[in-house]
């Protein structure tokens, strides 16, 4: 399991690991440096106390900075518990008073790279991870923990080798309890030289920018699904040089993809939901290992649903395609234009940027191509034909695949 979540070399980790055993266990520091924070979030909870079901943030600087938290998960009531320099230890000491108290529906915890600053090893983060997962159960047992690994960071670099086996141990932790999550921010977080990425650390070199709470977030929604991909190609390897197909909702939902294109390699890894940024994330997972001769995108509604500029999302586009054709230089990336749709026919004027900037960009590379299934979703009132939406008015039934259908058809690789 952790072969899929943790992408630095085994070896290595074992070796910290049995380093960090031998060094002798450090007192965790005094707890009540942070009264005055603890106070003042108990103050704020008896102004205004957060809906209970809702969820929490809580652990050290990177959690506190999180300013975009609520914009982020809106959806979810996300209450930010961070306070900045805390230990996992602290975490554990506070969570009667912080966490607990509003009960919610599941946890995001971020802590343990300042316990290993300080001189704690890693079989006392993990016991201090325990003591906060043993409070919660008692108190809260229907209530989901997801574990965020200990980031990298440029400022910490020397402790890298220490990170990373505190992390498999913590994964191993979440892995043997079967009911929490790792979630795998550690390697993301890294560029293709396996140094910190730069635009993910602010000045002091440590703290996040907000391009690594787009990765964090994107690790949050759609870790789980990118694994079940992953575990589904180890099952059933996929077939030689796929036609793959990548991107949001209405590629999860074409149900009939390889009927309806019976002679061809298809394989469908969308993941409902994501934005662009998303599968460019997590190309690394769900794309490249597979070596596709053709890449069918579909993404950017739900970014300009989500606020994103249409210069946002083709920055996004082209950091795929350059990432992809380092990798993959002949791989065809084809991008199917956003369409639009009665329920955020608001936002068409964005979702007409974004198809006119990738159509545009396309015609600079022979390996990109683009395909516009806006202009024949419309109807002869220049709106979007009422019978090809399921309820929702977001997503398409059948008569809608078979519009898709007939306009992709002739852009797939046949050879």
């Amino acid at each position: 399991m952790l072969s899929l979540l943790l992408r630095f070399p085994r070896l290595p980790v074992l070796l910290a690991l049995a380093a960090l055993s031998s060094i002798q266990a450090k007192d965790a520091a005094d707890p009540a440096r942070f009264e005055k924070d603890i106070a003042a979030f108990e103050a704020a909870d008896q102004v205004k106390k957060p809906k209970a079901g809702g969820t929490v943030f809580v652990g050290a600087s990177n959690i506190r900075r999180w300013q975009s938290l609520g914009t982020r998960f809106k959806t979810s009531n996300p209450v930010n518990r961070g306070f900045g320099g805390a230990h996992m230890s602290d975490v554990a000491h506070f969570a009667q008073r912080i966490v607990i108290p509003l009960k919610p529906k599941q946890i995001y915890v971020n802590a343990g790279g300042n316990d290993l600053h300080s001189g704690r090893t890693s079989a006392q983060i993990r016991a201090d991870f325990e003591n906060f997962v043993g409070q919660i159960r008692t108190a809260l047992p229907k209530t989901k923990i997801s574990l965020l690994a200990i980031p990298p960071s440029p400022a910490r670099w020397e402790e890298v080798e220490s990170i990373k086996a505190t992390n498999t141990l913590l994964a191993e932790t979440c892995a043997k309890d079967g009911a929490i999550d790792f979630i795998d921010t550690f390697s993301l977080l890294l560029g293709a030289d396996g140094q910190p990425r730069p635009e993910c650390y602010v000045e002091d070199r440590l703290h996040f920018t907000e391009a690594a709470y787009d990765i964090l977030t994107s690790a949050i929604r759609w870790q789980g699904a990118v694994l079940a991909h992953v575990k589904a190609d180890a099952l059933t390897p996929p077939p030689a040089r796929p036609i793959l197909f990548v991107g949001s909702s209405s590629i999860v939902k074409w149900k009939t993809l390889a009927a309806d294109f019976p002679n061809l390699p298809v394989v469908n890894h969308g993941f409902g939901g994501s934005e662009l940024f998303d599968t460019l994330t997590y190309a690394h997972r769900i794309i490249l290992p597979l070596k596709p001769k053709q890449i069918v995108l579909y993404a950017g509604g739900n970014d300009i649903n989500g606020g994103k500029t249409a210069d946002r999302i083709f920055a996004d586009y082209q950091a795929l395609v350059a990432l992809v054709h380092a990798a993959l230089p002949d791989t065809r990336i084809t991008y199917i234009s956003v369409a639009g749709n009665p329920k955020r026919w608001s936002q068409v004027d964005t979702v007409k940027a974004v198809n006119a900037k990738i159509s545009q960009h396309v015609k600079t590379d022979k390996r990109l191509d683009f395909i516009d299934v806006f202009t024949a979703m419309l109807g002869p009132d220049g709106l979007p034909l009422p019978d090809i939406f399921v309820s929702d008015q977001l997503h398409m039934n059948e008569k809608g695949y078979a519009i898709w259908k007939k306009v992709i058809a002739p852009h797939l690789l046949t050879q």
